[in-house]
């Protein structure tokens, strides 16, 4: 009986909470104390200031029209070598963007501008030629791995931020491509702003790598509701606008599910070229919006932050991608053509 009373306190007193999202995802919640930014980083009086009872007003009117923004990476094969006794790492990896339209006013949702990429890239100083992969007897599949130059240190590391980086560029030529500037219209791209984005596109956090608030401001994040927003903040070396952002049912509240009383917590950014009145309005607009787009946890093991149009584009994505076997069976394959396997 003492044991299990140990137990018990032990899990009641500690507070632990479940990691919803599983291990084939980085957590939602990584903080550390070297990421926290100070207050003079950031101004968090741009909108108001009274943080304790603070309520956003209704959205005046919301857009009719939605663009989701997202990108997936993959390494499809590692690489090390180089001449001689030196060690070079590269990577062959594979990257799809696309963007999800929704015309609220049908309701209507489609795929657009879905672009696939191959690339090729060396850590170091090492450039990377643009490499075809011979086709197997029967198949008219062309892969074209094109070579992308690297800023990244030789290390095994830079293989991963190659691709990614290649992704980010790849979405940021997206942005650019769809040029959205109708009030109607508001562009979501998952993920953080690039410094290069267009002023009038939203950015869409689900994780929180950085604690942007000190503990006075941040209190107001345990007691935000599904739909609730904190005041605007303003990031001062990033010159942007962000808030924070309550998103999910409130009949699937984090302690109905044993999560952290933070899950459903994202952080939403905006150029802050835009007036403020202009960013309040916007501000008010996802206090609807994200929740109502927001994924379920029957369908998705990042619900409620994933949002349910950008999961549908993540699983276009993978499906263009192409096989992952298949790809790295081939490159093992035009590799050992050159006996750098044996």
């Amino acid at each position: 009986m003492l044991e299990d009373n140990y137990v018990s306190n032990f899990w009641r007193s500690h507070n632990f909470r479940l990691e919803p999202w599983g291990n084939d995802y980085e957590p939602p919640i990584q903080i550390s104390e070297e990421l926290s930014l100070s207050e003079s980083d950031v101004n968090p009086i741009v909108e108001t200031d009274n943080w304790d009872c603070f309520e956003s007003s209704q959205a005046r009117s919301l857009p009719h029209r939605l663009i989701f923004i997202d990108g997936r990476r993959r390494l499809d094969a590692a690489l090390v070598g180089g001449d001689g006794n030196t060690i070079t790492y590269g990577v062959f990896g594979t990257i799809a963007v696309g963007a999800v339209v929704v015309d609220r006013t049908i309701p209507k949702a489609s795929c657009i501008e879905i672009d696939i990429r191959r690339v090729l890239g060396f850590g170091g100083e090492q450039d990377a030629v643009s490499t075809p992969i011979p086709c197997p007897l029967g198949s008219k599949a062309e892969l074209l791995y094109t070579a992308i130059k690297s800023n990244q240190p030789n290390t095994p590391e830079a293989r991963g931020a190659i691709v990614q980086n290649a992704m980010l560029a790849a979405e940021e030529q997206l942005v650019s491509k769809l040029n959205v500037k109708n009030a109607d219209t508001l562009v979501i791209r998952d993920g953080a702003l690039r410094y290069e984005s267009p002023t009038s596109t939203l950015g869409y956090i689900k994780t929180m790598h950085k604690q942007y608030l000190s503990e006075k401001y941040a209190a107001l994040l345990w007691k935000l509701l599904p739909g609730q927003r904190t005041p605007i903040f303003n990031i001062k070396d990033r010159s942007q606008y962000s808030w924070y952002l309550k998103s999910g049912d409130s009949q699937h509240s984090p302690q109905q599910l044993g999560y952290h009383d933070l899950h459903g917590i994202v952080r939403l950014e905006l150029s802050s070229k835009i007036d403020i009145e202009t960013a309040k309005e916007i501000a008010n607009q996802t206090c609807y919006l994200i929740p109502y787009y927001a994924s379920h946890p029957s369908r998705d093991p990042r619900a409620p932050q994933n949002l349910a149009p950008v999961s549908a584009l993540e699983r276009e994505l993978g499906r263009r991608m192409g096989d992952a076997i298949l790809i790295k069976r081939r490159l093992q394959c035009f590799l050992a053509s050159f006996g750098v396997n044996k």
